[in-house]
């Protein structure tokens, strides 16, 4: 019976609640016992939170995706990352090789792999760094730019079609939301990526650590 599961969750709750009540300050209440489960309540949503709105941005990520193949097809741009890459060196004179990783916020190796093509396909060239010989900086060859302008019409498509259901307020609001984020997860990247996640979870502010 519906009813007997049910009453054998309450005893269970039952038994959580006196384990987590002081015995000095008495008897506990019926207020007491519902405040708990508010509590409880509260807890499960936060957790509930959390895990969508890491899955709802894994998701946009590859919607994204989705929409800026279809606009790369025919261009010499192979990929998203070689589109990124270029467009980060659009209006920079140059950039090292670690600068423009970590504005991308991709690795070292993958990095690598994207301007060595970037490079063949003339996209891009290099050159060493005046202060420190032992560096290279990449830049965007005329070619890439042009490269560029081709594809900016439908990247502007694909930008509004991403983010088209929202309105002006929610735009405002999920950009200043989601520039929080980026900027708090940058800096881990850039400073501190080696980091175990236990050490990481450490530089979430206390009261969001509190259901961790």
């Amino acid at each position: 019976m519906k009813s007997k599961k049910l009453l054998i969750e309450i005893i269970e709750l039952l038994e959580k609640f006196e384990k987590t009540t002081n015995v000095n300050e008495g008897d506990p209440s019926l207020d007491d016992f519902i405040l708990f489960l508010q509590e409880r309540r509260t807890v499960k949503e936060d957790r509930n939170d959390t895990v969508r709105i890491a899955q709802n941005i894994s998701y946009l990520h590859r919607y994204s995706k989705l929409y800026i193949k279809k606009i790369l097809k025919g261009s010499l741009l192979q990929t998203v990352d070689e589109y990124t890459y270029l467009v980060t060196l659009f209006n920079e004179e140059s950039l090292s090789k670690t600068e423009i990783n970590n504005r991308n916020v991709i690795e070292k190796t993958s990095g690598n792999e994207i301007m060595r093509r970037l490079l063949k396909a003339k996209l891009i060239g290099e050159r060493r760094d005046e202060e420190d010989r032992r560096r290279m900086r990449v830049f965007i060859t005329d070619k890439g730019r042009a490269e560029l302008k081709k594809v900016f019409p439908g990247l502007w498509k694909s930008a509004t079609l991403l983010s088209g259901v929202l309105s002006p307020q929610e735009k405002g609001s999920f950009l200043q939301t989601s520039d929080k984020l980026c900027d708090f997860h940058k800096d881990i990247f850039v400073r501190c990526r080696e980091e175990e996640i236990d050490r990481l979870i450490l530089k979430l502010p206390s009261t969001n650590r509190k259901n961790q």
